[in-house]
């Protein structure tokens, strides 16, 4: 029995120290950021209730390796952001931060990943009250 009470003293306290974090995010690495090298552009762009793809017409993306986000813009300007990806209840996520006006700004969410492939990359805002969706293709 003496020895019952100081293993059990033992196993409360390891156990309280253990954290499950698994609703916590906050304490999960980034992702490396994945193979995306080359000029994206948008094929589709769904926001809200319309399709709203013809915004992106003339826009060419850019995922560096090395965070950076380019937008290359209609008349040949370019606007640097970032990107990045990391896990997220379960699902992985894809974060773009880029400054500018519509339809840039479009583009500054956390998507979950739909489809990654080396010429496909679709995107799904997880907000559910309403859809929010955009597919980039390789060119």
């Amino acid at each position: 029995m003496k020895h019952i009470i100081p293993f059990s003293l033992f196993a409360l306290l390891t156990l309280g120290a253990c954290n499950n974090s698994s609703d916590d995010d906050s304490n999960n690495p980034s992702i490396p950021n994945s193979d995306l090298s080359g000029n994206w552009k948008v094929t589709y762009f769904w926001d809200e209730d319309e399709d709203e793809t013809y915004e992106f017409n003339g826009y060419t993306f850019e995922f560096k390796s090395d965070g950076t986000f380019v937008a290359l813009l209609p008349g040949g300007s370019t606007q640097n952001g970032t990107w990045g990806e990391r896990p997220d209840d379960g699902v992985t996520k894809l974060d773009i931060t880029i400054p500018g006006a519509k339809p840039l700004d479009e583009l500054n969410e956390d998507w979950v990943i739909l489809e990654k492939t080396n010429t496909s990359l679709k995107l799904r805002d997880d907000d559910n009250t309403y859809l929010e969706e955009i597919h980039f293709i390789k060119q």
